[in-house]
């Protein structure tokens, strides 16, 4: 079989502002998942290989031996913990109900977790990387900019098959659109590493991706540069350069709730209120995110945290109204608009 080596770029964890976002490379990988960043330049004639004269099908269920996870516990985060750079709601700890072993994950839905690389913790790692890093907010008041890189949380375990993309152009292809359409890419509130993440993937790997989860950070509490982040994220995942076809999304919303019982004496906005709401200010995110058409599945949750009482000031009620609906006016409304 003819070959020549594809070299193979680094997955990273993410975060990002606007005007202040600065991008660049340098020379990492670890927790890491390998990406392709270049196809090789020949491709072999299929009669030359006996492996590739097998049916596609065949093949692909070889692939799938390879780069996909056989174990729930190939997918858990790995224990090399990486600090993120802002409040995360993925949960590093997660055990089996009523024992200290750690939660396994879901083969049926395969999961990779993204995040960006706390920056004060960054400049520390010693092992270079290929990945993209670019300038956060970070400190206790997100007042500072420090440079920093994503990070695949749990990476799969496949590396001993990485050297399969390499082979040729055809099996690259193949073995990619396997790898990258199988997995859901999560990257939480860390939206700010979109970008980076796909800028950094090869067309053929971008153009597969299929799945995956955002979470809005709380409305009551966005600064303008929640904003721009959030902004230049949908634009990556819409933009016709980076070519993305998106199926499915997760969207989490961070909704306030003022204790256990904190919604039952709130009337929900419906989805005809939203198509009032979303023309107004503070709802450019969701203008935004309208951007992202033609999905066959979407899943709009709450994930709740505390907040003040409705008594504090008619920001916070206005607040947890609009939380109150996460999961009944607003998750109609996007379905109706956003929905193949």
């Amino acid at each position: 079989m003819a070959s020549e080596s594809t070299s193979i770029a680094v997955m990273r964890p993410l975060y990002t502002s606007c005007a202040e976002h600065h991008r660049s490379t340098s020379p990492v990988s670890n927790g890491r998942l390998p990406l392709p960043s270049d196809a090789p330049k020949t491709s072999v004639v299929p009669g030359d290989s006996p492996f590739l004269r097998l049916p596609t099908e065949l093949r692909l269920q070889i692939y799938s031996l390879l780069v996909l996870p056989r174990k729930a516990t190939d997918l858990l985060p790995s224990y090399d913990k990486i600090s993120a750079s802002t409040q995360d709601y993925y949960d590093y700890e997660k055990k089996q109900h009523g024992t200290d072993r750690p939660a396994t994950a879901d083969l049926s839905n395969p999961t990779l977790i993204f995040r960006t690389i706390d920056p004060v913790r960054y400049p520390t790692r010693g092992t270079p990387h290929t990945r993209t890093h670019y300038s956060v907010r970070c400190d206790r008041f997100r007042a500072r900019l420090m440079s920093t890189t994503y990070h695949c949380v749990n990476p799969p375990n496949i590396g001993a098959a990485v050297g399969l993309l390499g082979a040729n152009r055809q099996i690259h292809n193949e073995a990619v659109e396997l790898l990258y359409s199988s997995y859901t890419f999560d990257f939480d509130t860390h939206v700010e590493a979109i970008e980076s993440f796909l800028s950094d993937l090869t067309p053929v790997a971008r153009s597969v991706i299929k799945g995956v989860r955002i979470v809005k950070r709380a409305l009551a509490y966005e600064k303008e540069f929640d904003r721009c982040e959030w902004a230049t994220a949908i634009s990556a995942l819409t933009s016709p350069v980076l070519g993305l076809h998106l199926r499915s999304l997760s969207l989490g919303v961070v909704a306030g709730k003022p204790g256990p019982n904190g919604w039952d004496h709130v009337a929900p906005y419906s989805a005809a209120d939203f198509k009032l709401l979303v023309e107004l200010e503070g709802m450019e995110w969701l203008r935004d995110l309208l951007e992202i058409k033609s999905l066959s599945q979407l899943d709009v949750h709450a994930v709740v945290e505390h907040c003040p009482p409705a008594t504090n000031s008619m920001a916070m009620a206005g607040y947890i109204k609009f939380s109150a609906s996460v999961e009944t006016g607003l998750a109609e409304y996007l379905r109706g608009e956003m929905l193949a």
